[in-house]
């Protein structure tokens, strides 16, 4: 992780910090930029970029010319996401890593190839099913489906019958979605596809390629004393 994602993160926490304590409720707009760029000594460039990426998972609504509101009690950083060892047992860890090292070396490929050649058709089915995803926490049944919708609608658009079928087969598997979703959470998801459909829509493949696979990777388990707290 480079020194600006970190910069990032670190802003990110000191803002759940704040929501989580009650500090910053509800409905209430957070201080301004220049603000917090006094307050936490970071350029107002970090500062934006942690308000956008909670803007992309709802957690925060900014307002041309109003400033930015809390939306969510439902806060989480990058590293919260990640699996604990400790609440899988051996047997279904082992099955779930081989079935996410397949995905991993997949679908990151499958985003860069998409993105070069995707049409706005594309891109507004990928942000409904984003939509739809997002309504869909709470409801484990329905999130899986759309979580699984968005990656086959990719594995389609990339035009290969045989990736196609490999993805299904990989999707399709029981414990990635017990050990990855039910597990792994829900805003996961909403966060890493918003991202990867907005590159999709630049037709920035590189991006694309990158944060799929970021995307992949945060569902790697880790032992529970790594957990953030």
């Amino acid at each position: 992780m480079g020194k600006s994602e970190n910069v990032t993160d670190h802003i990110m926490q000191y803002m759940k910090n704040k929501i989580n304590d009650g500090s910053w409720a509800v409905g209430k707009k957070i201080p301004s930029e220049n603000e917090l760029c006094r307050e936490l000594g970071y350029s107002r460039t970090s500062i934006r970029s942690a308000i956008q990426r909670y803007n992309v998972l709802g957690v925060f609504r900014s307002e041309r010319g109003k400033g930015t509101f809390v939306c969510s009690e439902q806060v989480f950083l990058p590293d919260d996401l990640r699996l604990d060892k400790s609440k899988l047992d051996q047997g279904s860890m082992q099955n779930y890593m081989l079935w996410l090292q397949a995905r991993n070396t997949i679908e990151p490929e499958i985003a860069y190839r998409v993105a070069q050649k995707a049409t706005p058709e594309l891109v507004e089915r990928l942000r409904r099913i984003n939509n739809e995803q997002h309504n869909a926490v709470g409801n484990p049944a329905l999130y899986n489906q759309k979580d699984m919708e968005f990656h086959m609608t990719l594995a389609e658009a990339y035009g290969n019958p045989i990736i196609t079928n490999i993805m299904r087969q990989l999707l399709g598997n029981p414990n990635m979605l017990t050990c990855g979703n039910d597990q792994f959470g829900f805003l996961g998801g909403i966060y890493y596809h918003v991202l990867i459909t907005d590159a999709i829509a630049r037709k920035d493949a590189k991006d694309a390629r990158k944060l799929m696979d970021e995307h992949g990777h945060a569902k790697k388990p880790v032992e529970s004393s790594e957990q953030t707290e």
